[in-house]
């Protein structure tokens, strides 16, 4: 069900649609009493899971209005449309510099420099220990899901498909599980965005702080790189030729074996600091532009574009065993994983 502008949900009316997905939309609003711009989210989904995922929708609102960081999105309001029956909630409303809503797809990475993708790695690093300290695993921590502030800084939303581990803030926010089996095929739903998605979870292991982690990692490296991190991919030798500080970083959030995935991100965010910048040396016949504020590698790593959309949940058969823990690789690739865009 689309809005338009001026349509009144409740006390507030909508302004412009600023982002459509599969199971709702999200507004820019202004309460008509208070003359305050917010954003207003809307979920509108039918078909298959429709009752499990509009309960994720209910929570999220919920567990969102209980979180207080500067680097996540506020909720201020959730209610149901009194015509429709539509439930919808309202949160901060995040627009970039030039006042239009973007995330960190919408970024050139070609035209981003180290010091602003490190301040970006800070920002998220201290929401996601926030929200683990909270009980809460993301569990679709992505380029799409970080919003871009008109100072700079960054802002991540979207837990509609986030875990609570915390038993007393699962009471609280009523919340339900997720992971849901079908006892006849073997299959089981599984929450995540391709190609961000950590092994243990592709497989349908529970995800936790450390697949949190994870999808951090696939998200910085390709920021710095232009590269979507595979385990086969040659992302790491470009970050280590180029005396990359982030060599001693990225390679830890990406490891296999989620026991050796660092969950205290703030510890990372110091060892970046405190680490030297070396300038880049040149790589066959390219080098960096002679610049103080080295440009991200986009342009060494001949990243190919993007053209295909990722769904935000898919359903895949574990009537096989997993694969040995070598063999990642090659599992991700024969389950589809990393076929097409990680949006």
């Amino acid at each position: 069900m689309d809005l338009a502008p001026g349509q009144l949900i409740g006390t507030y009316r909508i302004i412009r649609l600023l982002g459509q997905g599969g199971m709702g939309a999200v507004y820019e609003v202004e309460h008509t009493q208070l003359g305050v711009h917010y954003a207003l989210k809307t979920f509108t989904l039918e078909g298959g899971h429709v009752d499990l995922l509009k309960n994720k929708f209910l929570t999220e609102g919920k567990v969102l209005a209980r979180l207080h960081d500067p680097h996540l999105v506020r909720v201020f309001d959730l209610n149901f449309d009194e015509a429709t029956g539509m439930p919808y909630f309202v949160m901060d409303l995040v627009l970039s510099e030039d006042g239009s809503p973007r995330t960190l797809l919408d970024v050139k990475t070609e035209e981003l420099d180290e010091d602003c993708v490190f301040e970006w790695f800070a920002d998220l690093a201290s929401a996601i220990d926030y929200i683990h300290a909270q009980g809460i695993v993301h569990r679709d921590i992505k380029l799409g899901n970080v919003l871009l502030s008109s100072n700079g800084h960054v802002v991540l939303s979207d837990f509609g498909i986030s875990r609570i581990f915390s038993e007393r803030l699962r009471s609280d926010v009523n919340a339900v599980n997720t992971m849901v089996s079908e006892a006849v095929t073997g299959a089981r739903l599984v929450m995540g965005t391709q190609g961000y998605m950590a092994p243990e979870v592709v497989w349908g292991g529970e995800a936790t702080p450390a697949s949190d982690s994870y999808s951090l990692g696939v998200m910085f490296v390709y920021l710095l790189t232009g590269i979507w991190y595979t385990p086969a991919s040659k992302a790491f030798k470009l970050l280590e030729a180029l005396e990359y500080r982030w060599i001693d970083v990225l390679p830890r959030l990406l490891s296999v074996n989620p026991a050796e995935r660092p969950t205290n991100l703030l510890e990372l965010v110091e060892t970046l600091r405190s680490a030297p910048v070396a300038e880049p040396e040149r790589v066959a016949d390219m080098k960096a532009p002679p610049r103080r504020k080295r440009r991200v590698l986009f342009a060494l790593a001949g990243a190919a574009a993007v053209v295909a959309a990722a769904i935000g949940y898919f359903v895949f058969s574990q009537r096989s065993a997993p694969a040995a823990i070598d063999d990642f690789d090659a599992a991700f690739s024969a389950n589809g994983i990393y076929e097409g865009a990680r949006r």
